[in-house]
């Protein structure tokens, strides 16, 4: 009966108060997030010019391995979605590449990516992460 009061009231304050620290953090970041995301969009342009899509995933995995907040995730997924979009094609950049659905897989992928390169944080399989959706996307046809 006890459990029942606990879930009854528990569960409903928790939601309440996800929804409620998601949004004191929207509120407190939402302008610097933008911010961020324009100067990497600019950025990406800049280096899409003279590299490849190849170099684009170069540039990020070694930019992500100071990468410690979100704030520098979130930027680095836009650096590198808008740099493969622009940058000069490389068939060999979704080889090997898993399924956009296939979870596993691309985690698995993902971190040997990392591995490969010696960056041993989780913010870079996180962001090469992005890898499949932009191959299946088609950037690189």
């Amino acid at each position: 009966m006890k459990l029942r009061y606990i879930f009854g009231i528990g569960i409903p304050l928790f939601a309440v108060l996800t929804g409620l620290s998601f949004y004191f953090y929207w509120q407190d970041n939402h302008l610097v997030l933008a911010q961020v995301e324009a100067q990497q969009t600019q950025a990406a342009l800049e280096f899409a010019k003279n590299n490849d899509q190849m170099a684009c995933l170069s540039q990020v995995i070694q930019q992500s391995e100071n990468c410690r907040e979100a704030n520098c995730t979130v930027g680095l997924k836009v650096f590198l979605s808008h740099c493969i979009q622009h940058a000069e094609k490389n068939v060999n950049l979704c080889d090997g590449v898993p399924e956009q659905h296939d979870y596993l897989a691309k985690v698995s992928w993902s971190v040997s990516v990392c591995r490969k390169a010696k960056v041993r944080n989780g913010n870079c399989s996180n962001i090469v992460n992005e890898i499949p959706q932009l191959c299946a996307a088609g950037t690189s046809l």
